[in-house]
């Protein structure tokens, strides 16, 4: 535990700043082995992978995310790679001033987490030598199937969908009382979602973000990843007014292709958190940019992953809406 992000240095060890400079506290792991994150408190990992020398030999490259279960529960991750000076990638050059070792800092925003050796928290691609990014028209219009698409930008969808009986454009965060700690990782007795998520319906195709509350929505474009294509995530601007996305993600080959329900294309989630003061948000406003590299060869078709055929969808963490949802006296969901 350390008592906020310690940025990465490069003239000495990751490790050794943290010990020596004392900006570390020892965490000790539950009776099951667990270890109990509070919101808003910062953890530092170290990770069982390491880089080894011969990456940088052969001009390796990585960039690193949260994995998407973690960032839909307001779950900060960042990748520390000793020897390199920024978060969440490293380039050929950590080896001159670093041992390879790999940290993971962790910063649970809106709900007290838990976590378990084991677990993965974070994602890394790597690249056989410096990242090169596509651009081209037919590839657009590939991804979305739309031939009026000519950028990879992404816009927010905020008309109203039904979920589960209810109409809603986005979730919010609301942390249950007495809070109850999020495992991050899927549990056989899985949170109710109505005890820590409310549904926000739009009007007039408008949302208003609050200050200090954290949002799931969705993008307006349904996009479809072919084989051969990789796809990074990220925010178009750190800061859009007084809110923030924070949180960029990787899109896998395959993604949108082979939904259940016949539809080219699945949306991707935008993780939003407001800042100072309110915003109002209006439907079809862009909020991302995607980034296109091509793989070095077709990825094989895997397993679909939990999103695969999403619309508006939490992290796979949380146990299902109930089948029929209503609202109480009191405004809570719960089942109908």
């Amino acid at each position: 535990m350390i008592p906020g992000a310690v940025k990465p240095v490069g003239d000495k060890p990751y490790g050794w700043f943290i010990k020596t400079e004392h900006l570390a506290e020892e965490l000790s792991a539950e009776p099951d082995g667990a270890f109990f994150l509070e919101a808003k408190v910062t953890y530092i990992f170290k990770l069982n992978e390491r880089l080894e020398n011969r990456l940088s030999e052969i001009n390796v490259y990585g960039q690193a995310t949260a994995k998407s279960s973690v960032g839909r529960v307001d779950v900060l991750t960042r990748l520390i790679v000793d020897g390199m000076v920024t978060y969440e990638c490293f380039d050929p050059t950590w080896r001159k001033r670093g041992s390879g070792d790999m940290y993971l800092e962790v910063t649970p925003i809106t709900f007290p987490v838990k976590v378990r050796p084991g677990i993965s928290l974070s994602q890394l691609r790597f690249f056989y030598g410096e990242p090169v990014e596509l651009k081209s028209a037919v590839l657009y219009h590939t991804i979305f199937n739309d031939d009026q698409k000519n950028d990879g930008t992404l816009n927010v969808n905020l008309q109203n969908t039904d979920v589960h009986g209810l109409p809603a454009a986005a979730f919010c965060a609301e942390p249950s009382s007495p809070v109850e700690p999020i495992p991050l990782w899927v549990t056989e007795a899985p949170p109710d979602p109505c005890k820590h998520w409310s549904l926000k319906e739009s009007e007039k195709d408008r949302l208003t973000i609050e200050t200090e509350q954290f949002y799931l929505l969705r993008s307006k474009e349904r996009i479809a990843i072919p084989p051969g294509i990789a796809v990074y995530c990220r925010a178009s601007d750190e800061t859009i007014g007084e809110m923030r996305i924070h949180y960029a993600g990787f899109v896998h080959p395959w993604w949108g292709l082979k939904r259940k329900d016949g539809t080219r294309g699945t949306p991707l989630m935008f993780e939003v958190r407001g800042h100072q003061v309110n915003v109002s948000l209006a439907h079809g406003e862009r909020m991302a940019t995607l980034t296109f590299y091509r793989m070095s060869q077709d990825a094989e078709e895997g397993d679909p992953t939990p999103y695969e055929n999403q619309e508006l969808e939490l992290s796979k963490f949380f146990a299902p809406w109930p089948e029929k949802l209503k609202r109480s006296a009191d405004g809570r969901l719960e089942a109908a």
